[in-house]
């Protein structure tokens, strides 16, 4: 039950509400709300008007979209009035960036005369490191994304969501110039998704294709394209006892193609570009191994949630995803490299004993849960408050 001394927490969900899909940031921001909610703190959604350029509460409609794939329940959030308690922090989980979106000063404008504190999750800094994967709009992107970066100089507290995303940061801010890096902290995301864990995985008869699964938006730094050269390179081979399925909405049309190409040339493969919390449980329960050929990413939701659901992964052993990795179950490739990414397959295929060893690593793993996020979250923001007037006297 809330304490009424709770002060609440404004929560800016404005992408999220209007966002037709449940990509990873979206994932982070209904599941750390959701956790919050449940922990006893009080949050007030709020998103971006962008004629009056101030904060504004989301519509009924929003909050029942925010409410799908496990988000907060419409009438779990708390709303603003003259006996709540002012709130102190505004929380922002999502990416908000470009043309379109507030600047940092804008946001924290629009809270006056609330002299409101900012905390932030960082993501990552792929759009800066790695701009070449946005074609055209590779230019823009990485700069919106460094100014971006450098407006989190001056935030009052910012969480990285892995210790590479926190290096990324510290560095760029170093290098440009920005606030000294003492602001920034690590707070790892949760590896634990559902309430329970799939059942062990059931030995097939021997005629049954291993069934593979990839969960991952269709973009170039997803890496479909490495991993079709790879399965096509193994179907050639004669390495043929097994079936694809891809999960995943079209960002980018090109990889979309691909996959029809793929598909022409006769490769066992199907796509569906969206499903419910219980068909994507249905798939994980049903695969046997699972794959993300991610070039690089901030954290890796999808590969912990392969583990969490007792599915070895075929993933990066570097960066975010090494994080991810190290904790056992996963056959680390180098996804630059096709090849190497074929090799990893190729042992997962044929090799049952080295799955079985994978499996055993990853019943040995501890699970972190969004509980435990929020609860580090707010025992840091607690740390970071002033005390109350006349404290100690």
């Amino acid at each position: 039950m809330r304490a009424a001394s709770v002060r609440p927490i404004l929560y800016y969900v404005d992408h999220t509400c209007r966002f037709p899909h449940n990509s990873g940031i979206q994932r982070c921001v209904r599941s750390i709300a959701r956790a919050l909610i449940h922990a006893g703190q009080p949050l007030i959604p709020v998103i971006w008007n962008r004629n009056s350029q101030r904060l504004a509460e989301p519509g009924p409609a929003a909050l029942k979209h925010l409410a799908a794939w496990n988000g907060p329940e419409v009438t779990s959030w708390s709303r603003w009035t003259t006996e709540t308690p002012p709130p102190q922090w505004l929380l922002v989980t999502e990416l908000v960036r470009g043309a379109n979106n507030p600047s940092r000063e804008a946001l924290l404008k629009a809270c006056r005369p609330l002299p409101l504190a900012d905390a932030w999750l960082f993501h990552d800094a792929i759009p800066l490191r790695q701009s070449q994967l946005y074609g055209p709009a590779a230019q823009r992107v990485a700069a919106e994304h460094g100014a971006f970066m450098h407006q989190l100089g001056q935030a009052r507290v910012v969480f990285c969501n892995s210790q590479q995303s926190h290096h990324e940061l510290s560095d760029f801010l170093e290098q440009n110039g920005g606030k000294p890096a003492s602001h920034l902290h690590t707070l790892v995301l949760a590896e634990r998704f559902g309430a329970e864990r799939s059942a062990p995985i059931t030995r097939k008869p021997a005629s049954a294709p291993l069934e593979l699964l990839c969960v991952s938006t269709l973009e170039p730094r997803k890496n479909h394209a490495g991993l079709l050269k790879a399965l096509a390179w193994l179907h050639s081979q004669g390495v043929r006892h097994w079936r694809l399925t891809l999960v995943g909405w079209p960002a980018e049309p090109a990889i979309q193609r691909l996959l029809d190409r793929s598909l022409q040339r006769g490769l066992p493969l199907r796509w569906f570009d969206r499903v419910t919390d219980a068909q994507l449980l249905a798939l994980y329960e049903h695969c046997d191994f699972t794959v993300f050929p991610s070039l690089e990413e901030g954290f890796g939701l999808p590969v912990a949630e392969s583990l969490w659901h007792r599915r070895p992964c075929v993933c990066s052993g570097s960066g975010a995803l090494g994080e991810r990795a190290a904790g056992g179950g996963c056959e680390t490739v180098d996804p630059q490299q096709w090849p190497s990414l074929a090799a990893g397959l190729m042992r997962l295929l044929t090799d049952p004993q080295r799955r079985g060893q994978l499996e055993h690593e990853l019943e040995q793993r501890h699970f972190r849960s969004w509980s435990d996020v929020a609860q580090e979250l707010l025992h840091r923001l607690k740390q970071l408050e002033p005390p109350p007037p006349n404290a100690g006297q």
